[in-house]
């Protein structure tokens, strides 16, 4: 066997080795990735959090997308998670179904039943997406479903979470149609503080340089739900085209991007593996 010979096959070989690594990861992308639920472990340690807030625990998750692509079975998945999780805190990130799913008076009574499942004894928050928003009658099926089950909207505001005392951590919401003004009135500088927002573009807002933001969570894209390696995401998102996932993005404060626990667009997931974020926080 020649020189020339032993190269073509080398390349063959090769070529085949990356064929089978494609199959494998198209595979695992439409039909295991989707169904499959990540639990992602962060830590809060600071100064300004009060003792009375040491090792409270506070589950992150959104992007739920209830409908075509997040079945009932799945749902019940990250439900049954978050249940296993009992947080002291629970917050939703945003878009609650996805934006074309008609939903029926038992998706309604089901969703109410699911988030009422979770005491969080020192509250339930959530911001809007933009999926909760697509009309306005959508916009009243969420917040009915949120009044039901005990969840707090956060939209352009904030609320203080205390454990035992009147010292805790302030959590500030912000909606897609950001007013922030309203959302920063009562931060205070010697407390921690944690933005919360749906869209991620936000987190680079000029409003922040000087608000003193501790942390942020947000979500939205999904991860782009296919991120191929090196080139990054197969589409933007409007609303974190400037931060992402793909990209690193300097800002003032650090930041959690959640790939979320559903699907729009595509019922695949590659590299962006659905997640709850699980966060204990220390004095």
């Amino acid at each position: 066997m020649d020189t020339l010979q032993k190269r073509l096959i080398a390349v063959l070989a090769v070529l085949t080795c990356i064929a089978v690594f494609m199959a494998f990861s198209m595979y695992r992308a439409i039909y295991v990735n989707p169904g499959s639920l990540n639990t992602t472990a962060l830590s809060w340690k600071n100064r300004d959090i009060p003792a009375d807030m040491n090792d409270v625990s506070l589950v992150y998750f959104t992007d739920l997308e209830y409908g075509r692509y997040e079945t009932h079975e799945r749902a019940q998945k990250v439900f049954d998670r978050i249940q296993n999780m009992n947080p002291r805190v629970l917050i939703f990130g945003g878009d609650l179904f996805e934006a074309d799913a008609e939903v029926t008076e038992e998706m309604k009574n089901q969703m109410i039943q699911w988030l009422s499942s979770i005491p969080a004894p020192l509250g339930k928050f959530a911001v809007l997406g933009e999926q909760d928003l697509v009309s306005p009658e959508r916009l009243d099926l969420v917040r009915q479903i949120f009044t039901a089950s005990q969840v707090e909207v956060i939209d352009n505001s904030s609320r203080l979470i205390c454990n035992r005392t009147t010292a805790g951590i302030r959590l500030v919401g912000i909606s897609p149609q950001e007013d922030w003004q309203a959302a920063l009135q009562g931060v205070h500088p010697d407390q921690y503080t944690v933005l919360v927002s749906h869209y991620t573009d936000p987190f680079a807002s000029e409003a922040l340089e000087s608000a003193g933001i501790d942390y942020a969570l947000g979500g939205n894209s999904h991860g782009t739900q296919i991120t191929y390696p090196i080139l990054g995401g197969y589409r933007s998102w409007p609303g974190s085209e400037t931060v992402n996932r793909s990209e690193t993005t300097r800002i003032g404060f650090p930041y959690y991007i959640s790939t979320g626990t559903g699907c729009i667009k595509v019922n695949a997931r590659l590299n962006a593996t659905p997640e709850i974020v699980y966060i204990l926080i220390s004095a």
